[in-house]
């Protein structure tokens, strides 16, 4: 009998992993949320497991811009030029192949300017940066993404940015 409940405790974690998996609650979710990194055996996950070509969707690049096209900071070397003739046009030149990719950018409300001011109870008025980013990236040779910066009414406006590049 006490070989039978050793046997349970020691499988207490697949068992249920198993029964909710039977009846399809959350498969995999599960157990992705209860084993700790201190139940994973040494080496068992290796440098060809965690190979970028064999993960879908790893971040290739990303920086982080403040309205005048500073990096603050990154990865994939950014460089970023300011457009002339259109307010909040940035050009982002990667120092990595960004070819096949997908870029997600969106507004850095640490470091841009107000934008508009919300009503708050108890306060006169709160300052916001409000905004939105559109990101397109070329790949091949170029390797660079095209950045434009709105403000809520639609406009252009130079604003901080952050943007990563996932292939």
């Amino acid at each position: 009998m006490t070989r039978i409940l050793r046997y349970l405790a020691d499988h207490a974690l697949a068992a249920v992993a198993l029964v909710v998996a039977t009846l399809g609650l959350a498969s995999g979710s599960y157990a992705a949320f209860t084993i700790s990194g201190s139940q994973i055996r040494n080496h068992t996950i290796d440098p060809v497991k965690l190979n970028p070509r064999f993960i879908d969707g790893n971040t290739r690049a990303w920086a982080i811009v403040k309205p005048n096209g500073q990096v603050i900071r990154g990865a994939g070397r950014p460089k970023v030029t300011q457009s002339v003739g259109l307010p909040g046009d940035y050009i982002i030149r990667w120092g990595v192949k960004v070819a096949r990719c997908s870029t997600v950018a969106s507004i850095d409300a640490a470091a841009s300017p107000p934008t508009e001011r919300v009503a708050v109870p108890g306060n006169p008025s709160l300052p916001l940066p409000a905004g939105y980013a559109i990101a397109s990236t070329v790949g091949g040779r170029l390797a660079q993404t095209n950045v434009v910066t709105y403000n809520q009414g639609g406009q252009p406006t130079p604003l901080a940015f952050d943007i990563a590049v996932i292939c």
